[in-house]
């Protein structure tokens, strides 16, 4: 940054130094330019009250420096007499521009410029008494003449202006840029700055303070997360060990011999239980995972929400019937935009659950209805409930608010997690209310029709 600053800063020096000498030089040039002619006008003037007075014999008394030329035109335009040139020799003056406004108003004047002598020729004509024309002729250098005859002393000057340009811009990079490189960034204080850098100091105290905040949510999001982790770890162990020591003991009984004949397929049958139930846990474990991916390729079609909560109470109801459970539909035909499975599967579970979790001679009752550009589907049960505590995590994998109760009614502990992701799926909305003693509902807020991804 310093040396761009450097840099910048001498180069805007040499740009100004260059500028302001362009303009002085132009400014000077049209002001001595205006001087020399009107000095030009003034010494024509008194020449000609001479010639006017005492003849032109005064032209041959005259002393003139090398610039300048005098000449005495007649009427017709023939060179009578020049104080530089035979005038014999000389071409008719009769067209110069000076000549003819001196012929027709008393006095002209003219300028003609030499590309070879990079000189300006000042001409001023005065109409005599006697009708002829006097002209009189000084050289004026031009810029360019200028800095050829002082180009040593231009450069002299521009190397000075160079060399102060360059330890000025050093100081002001210098002295801009310290404290610039004096700010603690991470505890940077305005008072060690100067009053233009203090609004930057500002800025990174609040940026040091968002990135702080923002470094203490990821680490208690990674906390969260790692215990997540280890506890899903210790759930699946868990899960899994369950069945298969089952297996494990029943094979090994069976093996040692130790049960009759009579006895055998009733050890195979729990073995095929716990199988089975083995084989479900792994499959929603893939499951959920493919949904976390969103890996699962399913059609989306339209689909009548009511009809599909129909079929599963129709499929549920010898299971609430066995635990003395009324289930009932209500509500209206609602069409979104879905995966039948996921759907079917996503009511499934919250019905297995309100029916697991609930209490002899209790209700489920299914909603379906829509609501402005929404679609809400309800499971409402008079269970047991849950408690506050135990709301925002019972949709997690494996999470049980009471083990032994959930021991008792079976499952993988992953229903509820399934339903999470596969409202996520259809971008719907998961609300839940719970009243311990007093039953659960849980509500999914479905779009009524958008397109979503396959």
């Amino acid at each position: 940054m310093r040396n761009k600053l450097f840099w910048n800063t001498f180069l805007v020096a040499i740009i100004v130094f260059l500028s302001c000498m362009t303009v002085t030089l132009d400014a000077l040039y049209g002001y001595f330019s205006s001087q020399h002619v009107d000095q030009l006008k003034s010494q024509t003037q008194l020449i000609a009250s001479a010639i006017n007075q005492y003849g032109d014999d005064f032209l041959d008394v005259m002393i003139l420096d090398t610039n300048s030329r005098v000449t005495l035109i007649a009427p017709d335009g023939t060179v009578l007499q020049d104080s530089r040139t035979d005038s014999s020799s000389m071409e008719n003056h009769g067209n110069r521009e000076e000549v003819q406004e001196a012929l027709t108003n008393g006095y002209g004047q003219s300028a003609r410029y030499s590309d070879t002598l990079s000189e300006v020729v000042d001409n001023y004509a005065i109409r005599l008494d006697n009708g002829q024309i006097l002209r009189f002729s000084d050289t004026q250098y031009t810029v360019l003449t200028l800095l050829k005859s002082n180009f040593h002393l231009i450069i002299i000057v521009l190397l000075i202006a160079v060399a102060v340009s360059l330890i000025l811009s050093a100081k002001v990079a210098q002295t801009l840029t310290t404290p610039l490189d004096r700010i603690d960034l991470s505890n940077p204080s305005e008072e060690d700055v100067y009053p233009e850098l203090q609004p930057f100091v500002r800025r990174i105290n609040i940026q040091n303070r968002r990135i702080a905040m923002q470094m203490k949510e990821l680490k208690s999001e990674h906390e969260r997360q790692d215990k997540m982790r280890r506890e899903f770890t210790a759930n699946v162990s868990h899960e899994l060990k369950t069945p298969l020591t089952s297996i494990s003991g029943y094979a090994e009984i069976i093996r040692d011999g130790v049960v009759e004949t009579k006895d055998i397929p009733t050890f195979a049958g729990r073995i095929f239980n716990e199988s089975q139930r083995l084989i479900s846990l792994v499959q929603d474990i893939i499951k959920i995972s493919r949904l976390e991916e969103k890996e699962i390729p399913l059609p989306i079609e339209e689909i009548d929400l009511y009809e599909i909560a129909a079929d599963t109470l129709d499929h549920l109801d010898p299971v609430a019937e066995k635990q003395q459970i009324t289930l009932s539909l209500q509500g209206d035909h609602c069409i979104i935009n879905g995966a039948r499975k996921l759907l079917d599967e996503m009511i499934y579970n919250l019905c297995d659950n309100s029916i697991k979790y609930n209490n002899p001679g209790g209700t489920v009752t299914i909603s379906v209805h829509s609501s402005e550009d929404k679609v809400l589907l309800t499971v409402a049960d008079t269970g047991i409930g849950i408690p506050k505590e135990d709301i925002d995590r019972v949709f997690e994998r494996f999470y049980r608010m009471d083990k032994s109760h959930s021991n008792a009614v079976g499952g993988t502990g992953l229903g509820l997690s399934i339903v999470k992701h596969a409202a996520a799926f259809h971008n719907a909305e998961i609300l839940c209310h719970s009243e311990v003693g007093k039953g659960t509902t849980i509500t999914i807020v479905f779009p009524s029709a958008q397109a979503l991804p396959v």
